[in-house]
């Protein structure tokens, strides 16, 4: 790729932005030969890069400036101080010298600086390609497992035909570009690549509360246990914010879940049963990818938004369509009395005071004991076509 006289690159990945850094500058050498790079750490002042970029060398033809981090040149409360950059990048006639910068940015770059190396060279932002749907099963999208197997081929040409490595790098590391690289190329150094030795070097990794949510809905026990048993052997537990849950909160934490899901699902059931709704609360209505888009968002929400509208209080109000669903779904797996009973033996089981180990246990052995074997195909409905 060749790399135009004066290039602004930008990207929310600090490590595509850097790949993209490490391959302008390369096509510089690669045209340049003879010639010097000079790389900055930090972005210097405004100032001394103009001089730096009007002043010839002594000792080679070609030079190449590389500021790695030209975020300040880029900061609202920091562009008047740019602007002396942005007119000499209009004006000067950079013989002999070119300029890459870099930032790392969530969209692409704007204001008076941007619009100088436009127009002088080229502004390039790479972006990210689009993460998984809310209702796609995939830890990453299509797309972004696209951009990751050319991430492998890149840094480990000999994984890129290998799918359970392929498969299983996407699934241990998400789309962590920067991480997913280093595994891909310590995996291609060891010589001995599995699903296997990923999952060995990635570790037990990080599980999410909605992990939860996904067992419940399914009834699934042998995914509640995977999940459990994920975290006794040392994954990182995330709660909603995405922060981690040491074991002093594992006990209030999964037992907030746990009860807060239930209510919320038995509280469905009694909105559903005032609107008309109950016959819905079939597992086989709720199946499907597009159930939602297709049924419930624009015929069973407006009449539930209706009646939790109507009730002051309520345990389901503010949810949003999407939220609201997923209550739905996991009401439509269980009936009345199994949510009144599972709720019943929470309290009594005093689970929020527990630590470590002794959480993961009591909840456990609640959520398998309500999960048990599923419920019995409803007779109410017949299978939605």
């Amino acid at each position: 790729m060749s790399s135009p006289q004066i290039l602004l690159l930008a990207s929310p990945d600090d490590f595509l932005l850097e790949l993209a850094r490490q391959d302008a500058v390369a096509a510089w050498q690669q045209a340049h030969p003879d010639g010097e790079v000079v790389p900055f750490g930090e972005a210097p002042p405004a100032t001394r890069l103009v001089q730096e970029l009007a002043s010839p060398s002594l000792f080679v033809a070609e030079r190449l400036l590389v500021v790695a981090d030209a975020r300040p040149y880029l900061s609202v409360g920091r562009r008047a101080a740019a602007d002396p950059l942005a007119a000499s990048l209009e004006a000067l006639p950079l013989a002999g010298v070119a300029l890459v910068m870099s930032a790392v940015a969530a969209a692409a770059p704007t204001g008076a600086l941007a619009d100088a190396v436009g127009r002088r060279g080229e502004v390039r932002f790479i972006g990210l390609p689009d993460a998984p749907k809310p209702w796609d099963e995939a830890r990453v999208s299509r797309e972004q497992r696209q951009a990751l197997v050319g991430l492998i081929a890149r840094v480990a040409p000999a994984l890129q035909a290998n799918h359970e490595v392929v498969d299983a790098l996407c699934e241990a590391y998400g789309f962590r570009p920067r991480e997913l690289a280093k595994a891909a190329e310590r995996l291609a150094l060891a010589g001995e690549a599995d699903a296997a030795a990923v999952r060995a070097q990635a570790g037990a990794g990080e599980r999410q509360l909605r992990e939860i949510e996904d067992a419940l809905q399914r009834r699934d026990g042998g995914r509640f246990a995977r999940f459990t048993g994920a975290i006794a052997a040392g994954a990182v537990l995330l709660d909603w914010r995405g922060d981690a849950v040491g074991p002093d909160r594992l006990g209030p934490i999964l037992t907030g879940t746990v009860g807060r899901l239930l209510r919320q699902a038995l509280a469905v059931r009694g909105y559903a049963a005032r609107a008309a709704l109950a016959a819905e609360l079939d597992p086989r209505r709720c199946a499907g990818k597009d159930w939602y888009q297709r049924a419930f968002k624009p015929r069973l929400f407006p009449r539930l938004a209706k009646e939790i509208e109507a009730t002051p209080d309520s345990p389901i109000a503010g949810m949003t369509p999407w939220q609201l669903h997923r209550a739905f779904r996991l009401a439509a797996a269980y009936e009345d009395g199994e949510l009144i009973a599972a709720l019943a033996r929470l309290a009594e089981s005093r689970a929020e005071r527990a630590r470590g180990p002794a959480a993961l246990a009591a909840i456990s052995a609640l959520v398998l004991a309500l999960i048990g074997r599923p419920a019995a195909p409803s007779r109410r409905t017949a299978p939605a076509a």
